[in-house]
This record gives structure tokens, sequence and C-alpha cells, in this order.
């Protein structure tokens, strides 16, 4: 695949971040995109000219049109990675907030289907990377509210995949990684708040910059003819890991 510009969405920490790093390393314009300007700014001295910076919300329009603004001047895109996310609650069924729910949903669908629409009006979009969860198939004690955006995430992505919305739309898992979210279950008196501790005293977490290094493989490096082999890449699986290494 050739050089090109990706726009990376949630690039002020955690995945998003690591995958922007990655991208840029790799000798990419990277369109660098998140509500914290701070973050990104180090983000930017860190990468060098590669990575242009873009603070914004994409939950909002005014978000949604920084983003296209920045691109204007280019054609085709040859990727976009949906990294945006809210943290969100862990909290026992009966204590969802309903009213809560619409922002999350604001940042984790709402916002990709709206960046995906505005870029494909003025643009050729090569590639579309989703990062999923298994949380959104497996619900957990506990998790409800998690369990329930990420699954009309995923559905939202897997709708883009049936409708071609770009040449080639991605789906990741990047199973178990050291994020925000895992200290949120390690504060939290949920069931697997246990299960969590032991796994990182097991070493079990990937770090960021490990997922990303897969993530960043599979929407760069492989081929056309290896994505339509899967519906779905998962760095926990040894031969996802392999196709792309």
């Amino acid at each position: 695949m050739s050089e090109g510009t990706y726009i990376v969405t949630g690039a002020s920490s955690g995945i998003g971040r690591a995958v922007a790093a990655n991208i840029a390393r790799r000798g990419h314009r990277v369109v660098a995109v998140a509500r914290s300007e701070g973050p990104l700014t180090a983000l930017a001295s860190q990468c060098g000219p590669h990575v242009s910076v873009v603070p914004a919300d994409v939950a909002s329009e005014e978000g949604i049109a920084a983003v296209v603004d920045a691109v204007r001047d280019t054609a085709v895109i040859a990727g976009v990675v949906h990294g945006a996310a809210s943290l969100v609650p862990l909290e026992v069924y009966a204590d969802v907030d309903p009213s809560e729910l619409v922002g999350h949903f604001a940042v984790h669908v709402a916002a990709p289907i709206a960046l995906c629409q505005a870029v494909a009006k003025g643009h050729v979009v090569e590639r579309m990377l989703f990062i999923d969860s298994y949380s959104a198939s497996t619900p957990r004690a506990g998790w409800p509210a998690y369990s329930i955006v990420k699954a009309a995430a995923q559905m939202a992505a897997r709708s883009a995949v049936v409708e071609g919305a770009a040449s080639h739309v991605i789906r990741v898992f990047p199973g178990a990684v050291n994020t925000p979210i895992v200290d949120a279950v390690l504060a939290s008196d949920t069931p697997t708040a246990a299960e969590f501790s032991a796994m990182l005293d097991r070493g079990e977490f990937a770090q960021p910059a490990e997922a990303a290094e897969f993530i960043a493989g599979v929407l760069i490096s492989a081929s056309d003819d290896l994505l339509e082999t899967r519906e779905a890449w998962d760095y926990s699986n040894p031969e996802d890991r392999a196709a792309v290494f």
C-alpha cells in the first residue's frame, strides 16, 4: 500500500495514541484527532512533521468539520482509525443512567458514522478501521453499560462492512491491553476486578504500543486479498499475528 494520509481519532491516549505514533514512524502522514490539545501537541513533538493535530470533539458537528477541513487538500485518505472513546462507567444494571448512555453512544457509535459520511463526500477512503471489543458480545456482571455501548459500536462497524463504507472496512480486537479501562476495573466492585488483578500480575495485558504494531500492520501492510480472509482480526489470536508480522 502506497504512502498516504491517515486520520486517527482518540489520538491523545491509549491505543489511539499508540496507533498514531506507529503510523507516523512508518513514514505516513497522520492527522491526529482528540479533544485534549496538550497530549496531541506532545505526540506531534514526539513524532515530528508526519503528525498534524486537530483538537476536536468528533461527537460534535464542529469537531467533524475541523477534521474534514484538515484534509481538504487530500483527495485520497489511505485510512481512518476510529479510536475515539469515552470511559463508560462500570456499574450494575440497576444503577445505569440512561441519560449518560446518550453521551457515550455519541462518541462510540454516532461519531464514526458522522466522520465516515463527512470524509466520504469529498475523498476516496481506502481503508477504515474500527477498534472492536469482546464486551460487545459477552455480558458480565458490573459491565452492562459498557457492553451495551460496545455492542452498538460493533453493529455500526459491521454495518459499515456490509454497506461498503470504504474500499476495505476492518475490525480489530486488540484483546487485553493496559489502558485506562484496566484501572477503572481494578478500582471497581465488579467481579472482574480480581480477575484483572491476577492477569496484571501474570503479565497478560499487552501494552498499547504492542497492540498498535498489530493494528497498524493490518491497516497498512495487509494486502487486499489477506483482508478478505477474515471478518475481524484478533491480536490475541497467534494465527492473526503471524499473518501480519
